[in-house]
């Protein structure tokens, strides 16, 4: 699992992008705040970003995960 950071550092944007994808449904999420309500502890898997960049064509920046 990859946080939003990491996602927006991986693919040169920001973190706001990377929300307003997730909010956008362009992105699949997971929730690991467990129900404790409050805002999401979002974060995101890395085959799923993995997809998404093959989809879209997306390179990441050569050495990262």
């Amino acid at each position: 699992m990859i946080t939003r950071f990491d996602l927006a550092k991986r693919w040169k944007c920001s973190t706001r992008k990377v929300d307003r994808m997730r909010e956008q449904g362009l992105l699949a999420w997971v929730d690991l705040s467990q129900g404790r309500g409050g805002r999401p502890c979002v974060r995101f898997r890395l085959e799923d970003a993995e997809e998404y960049e093959r989809q879209a064509r997306l390179c990441p920046r050569e050495g990262t995960a």
